[in-house]
């Protein structure tokens, strides 16, 4: 009878060192839950709630069939959903022409007063060696120069903007990098203010960076959307009739603003922003390399209508 209450007495023992055992281990998880939770949980296994529900709009019907475009490299992107709706060699380093205008405008937004009368050099003119826009000792202001750089894509305009910051202590193609580095625009550079040296470079994805961070400048893409402006020099004694070099505007709706470019050794380049009516959207298209960059761009933007719904 001893020797089955020592028997007894032993297996009860050995529940309650077990019981006691896991309670502890269990209350120190506990504590080191609190304490540390990757203690826990690595970022392989655990489920991180997103801070805010992904959005499935615009929606792509996938029996339509992709457009077929000339194009080297090209994307297409909506603002709204921070989706990418069309890719095509979008990080290919490209020269990209009078494109890179887009960030000369805004370098010249954020450094100088649009007021400031600029009084045009001779290094200002016939920089391309084809068309002068400009005459020598003209003195126009900032707002017109840009009008004139933005709408007809006025190489000589480019240039006297950017000598003019030399009178206000920056070197403006530095600053042009320097924003794009900002931007994290990392496959791209940029040699001078209208776009002539296609040793300069960039990629569609970087791009898109660049337009949208432009697109808080209203000014530049209320100029962009003209088709015809008559510009004027300070004294009103010369007049510029300025005409848009986007064949687009007018024949596409809901453009917003584009910017085009060319250079042989560029080819054809454009950027398009249009809106989405009603929806609080807009879409970007790039497009670079391209023999046909009008046409292009026009298939790209009509697919993306016709393949994706906003609702």
């Amino acid at each position: 009878m001893r020797l089955k209450i020592y028997f007894l007495t032993i297996i009860l023992a050995v529940f309650i060192f077990i019981n006691v055992f896991f309670v502890v281990k269990s209350s120190n998880s506990d504590k080191n839950f609190t304490k540390s939770p990757e203690a826990v949980f690595n970022a392989s296994q655990a489920y991180i709630f997103p801070i805010s529900e992904p959005s499935f709009v615009p929606i792509l019907d996938t029996t339509i069939s992709r457009p077929f475009i000339k194009a080297k490299s090209a994307l297409v992107y909506d603002t709204r959903s921070g989706r990418f709706l069309f890719e095509q060699n979008s990080r290919q380093k490209l020269p990209i022409a009078s494109l890179t205008k887009l960030l000369s405008a805004v370098i010249i937004l954020e450094n100088l007063k649009l007021e400031d009368t600029v009084t045009v050099p001779k290094e200002a003119l016939r920089v391309d060696d084809e068309k002068q826009t400009l005459y020598l000792g003209e003195k126009i202001s900032v707002e017109n120069l840009l009008k004139l750089m933005l709408i007809e894509s006025s190489n000589d305009s480019a240039f006297a903007l950017a000598l003019f910051t030399q009178s206000k202590g920056f070197n403006f193609v530095e600053k042009m990098n320097e924003r794009a580095n900002q931007l994290g625009m990392a496959d791209t550079h940029f040699l001078d203010p209208a776009g002539l040296n296609d040793e300069a470079y960039s990629t569609p994805y970087d791009l898109i960076k660049l337009v949208k961070y432009a697109l808080k400048y209203d000014l530049i893409w209320n100029f962009l959307s003209e088709k015809n402006v008559v510009v004027k020099s300070a004294d009103g004694k010369i007049e510029h009739n300025v005409k848009s070099t986007d064949q687009l505007l007018g024949v596409l709706p809901d453009i917003i603003g584009g910017k085009t470019g060319y250079t042989d050794g560029a080819g054809g380049c454009m950027i398009l922003v249009v809106d989405i009516p009603g929806k609080n959207d807009k879409i970007i298209s790039i497009v670079m390399g391209s023999p046909d960059r009008f046409g292009d761009t026009l298939s790209l933007i009509n697919w993306v209508k016709s393949a994706y719904r906003w609702e």
